[in-house]
C-alpha cells in the first residue's frame, strides 16, 4: 500500500474518533463528561494533524489537550486566570514558532476564543464559544486537506448549537414559569 493512502486513511481514522466523542459531547448535560470527552477528542486530533503534517494545527491541539485536562480537573470551579494566560502564552509561542504564513493565524484565534470559553466555565459558554471558536478552523480544515476533521469540526459547530438550543434555551423557559 501507498505511503500517502496509508497516510490518509489514518488521517481520516483519527478524524472520525475525535468527531464521535465530540459531537457526543456536546450533547451531555454535564460539565465533567463534556469535558472528558473533549479531551479523548482532543488527542486524536493532534494525531491527526500529526500525521497530516499540519504543524500549526498539532501544537494547537497539544496545547487545547493540555488545557482540556486543567479545566476537566476544576469542572466546580473556575479554573485560576493565571492559567488561561499561561495557556494563550503557550499557544502564541508555539504559533510563532510554527508559522506558515497567515493560514497560521486561523487555529490560533479559534483556540483562544475556545479556551476562553472553557476558562468561564459555564456549559452555556463552553458550546458558544465551541461553534465560534471552530469557525475558523473550517478553513484551516480544508486548506489542509483534514476532510473528515472539516466534517467533524462542522458537526460539532451544529451539535454546540443543538445542545445549545436543547440543554441551555429551556432553562430560560422554565425561569420564567417560575417566576410567574
Amino acid at each position: 500500500m501507498d505511503n500517502e493512502l496509508v497516510i490518509f486513511i489514518l488521517g481520516q481514522a483519527f478524524g472520525i474518533l475525535a468527531l464521535i466523542c465530540t459531537v457526543v459531547s456536546m450533547q451531555l448535560k454535564k460539565k465533567r463528561q463534556l469535558m472528558i470527552l473533549q479531551t479523548a477528542s482532543e488527542a486524536f486530533i493532534v494525531a491527526q494533524y500529526l500525521v497530516k503534517g499540519a504543524i500549526t494545527g498539532s501544537f494547537m491541539a497539544m496545547v487545547s489537550f493540555v488545557r482540556d485536562i486543567i479545566f476537566t480537573k476544576h469542572d466546580k470551579k473556575r479554573t485560576p486566570f493565571w492559567v488561561l494566560l499561561v495557556i494563550y502564552a503557550i499557544m502564541t509561542i508555539l504559533t510563532a514558532i510554527s508559522w506558515a504564513g497567515p493560514l497560521s493565524l486561523l487555529p490560533y484565534v479559534g483556540s483562544l476564543i475556545y479556551a476562553w470559553s472553557l476558562w468561564y466555565g459555564k456549559t452555556k459558554w463552553i458550546r458558544l464559544g465551541n461553534a465560534v471558536g471552530n469557525s475558523p478552523y473550517l478553513i484551516y480544515t480544508i486548506v489542509t486537506g483534514n476532510y473528515a476533521l472539516f466534517i467533524m469540526t462542522l458537526l460539532e459547530v451544529i451539535s454546540s448549537a443543538v445542545g445549545f438550543i436543547r440543554l441551555e434555551l429551556p432553562s430560560k423557559k422554565k425561569k420564567r414559569k417560575k417566576r410567574k
